[in-house]
């Protein structure tokens, strides 16, 4: 008679460290889950980050490469006036030295 209850509280703190632990892994379980949930969430806003960054990048790039080309443009008119003026210096020079 004076084991039953031993026995009634033994099995009394079984269940409850069996709640508990099942608990536990219930509650591990959700937490898993949040995490993979949120972790897939982070994942595709970061990837529509990077499609937002790559696609600035590349209208950045075709606006410098229209810049590049238009300073190209701009050199290439700076040399040719370089060499009228050049031209128009020497015969101004010329002239100069024929009238002495």
């Amino acid at each position: 008679m004076d084991q039953l209850p031993a026995l009634g509280i033994s099995g009394a703190l079984v269940l409850v460290i069996a709640y508990l632990l099942a608990s536990n892994f219930r509650d591990r379980v959700q937490h898993e889950r949040a995490l993979a949930m949120h972790d897939a969430e982070h994942a595709t806003e970061l990837a529509q980050a990077r499609a937002a960054h790559d696609a600035d990048l590349a209208g950045l790039r075709a606006r410098v490469a229209v810049l590049e080309r238009r300073l190209g443009e701009l050199e290439t008119e700076l040399d040719k006036e370089r060499r009228r003026r050049r031209a128009a210096e020497d015969a101004a020079a010329q002239a100069r030295r024929t009238q002495q």
